[in-house]
């Protein structure tokens, strides 16, 4: 656990309470990684927050032995597993509350390749449009994430779409998928209302085909603003993103998610 909190600069308060609560109940935190390294991650849903960063952090043992056994680089395991850093500053520092998105790291079903996070699904969500989409309920694709903290540069993009490709190739080759898949506010078809041609987000877009929107503005609102106002004229200004959301709504302009894919041929 210690050498996990020092390669990827945990708060430090935050991470001598987690290193005292973990040396006080050693046995707690083993017996609750154990369950979750068996895939029972249920069994830290009415455990507080810092118990939940314990048993997470003791789970990547076991995750990064799976990738030394695959022969992933220690690089992006640890590019990997840095996203318990970022979802414990989200939370301000109090311990790791969305255990259940880090179960899919853990699992080692999701890697950090490079800019973006890719994920294996099998896609068996009813809310997907299958009608325009370019594959079936019950597919596999590799889903992508847009993680926090960094600039979305086009370039760093399109680099690490090809780095996943390779990377899936090499590391999964039964895993048969023929697209990679994406559902984010940063797709939304109208984002150019706006934004500028060169903005970073239209550019990350581009990347991909586009197959539907849908008006749907809880994930566009928390990562533009933080949380919802009911008062739009409420929403901070303190970037430009924000001041040109924010004039955009309160002239009646809409928010929402794109759902895209890239077909991997076509990396």
């Amino acid at each position: 656990m210690l050498d996990i909190l020092n390669s990827i600069q945990f708060d430090e308060l935050l991470k001598q309470r987690v290193i005292a609560l973990a040396n006080k109940h050693k046995g707690k935190i083993l017996t609750l990684a154990d369950k979750c390294n068996d895939g029972k991650f249920e069994c830290l849903r009415y455990k507080n927050d810092l118990v939940r960063l314990a048993v997470m952090l003791e789970c990547t043992e076991k995750m990064r032995n799976t990738y030394k056994t695959l022969g992933i680089d220690d690089r992006i395991f640890l590019d990997t597993v840095d996203d318990i850093r970022i979802w414990c500053e989200n939370n301000g520092n109090k311990g790791l509350k969305n255990y259940n998105w880090i179960k899919n790291h853990i699992s080692c079903e999701l890697f950090k390749i490079g800019r973006l996070q890719y994920q294996l699904c099998t896609c068996k969500s009813r809310m997907l449009k299958y009608d325009l989409l370019p594959f079936d309920y019950g597919e596999k694709v590799i889903y992508v994430h847009i993680p926090q903290g960094e600039k979305l540069i086009y370039a760093d993009c399109v680099k690490s779409l090809k780095m996943a490709k390779v990377f899936f190739e090499k590391y999964f080759p039964d895993y048969n998928y023929r697209f990679f898949f994406c559902e984010s506010w940063l797709l939304y078809d109208e984002n150019f209302q706006f934004m500028q041609p060169s903005s970073n987000i239209l550019q990350f877009s581009s990347l991909f085909d586009v197959a539907y929107s849908c008006d749907m503005d809880a994930q566009a609102i928390e990562r533009i603003f933080g949380k919802r106002c009911f008062d739009k004229k409420k929403y901070p200004e303190n970037t430009a993103l924000q001041r040109n959301a924010k004039a955009y709504i309160l002239n009646g302009g809409k928010l929402g998610v794109g759902i895209g894919v890239i077909d991997k041929a076509d990396i």
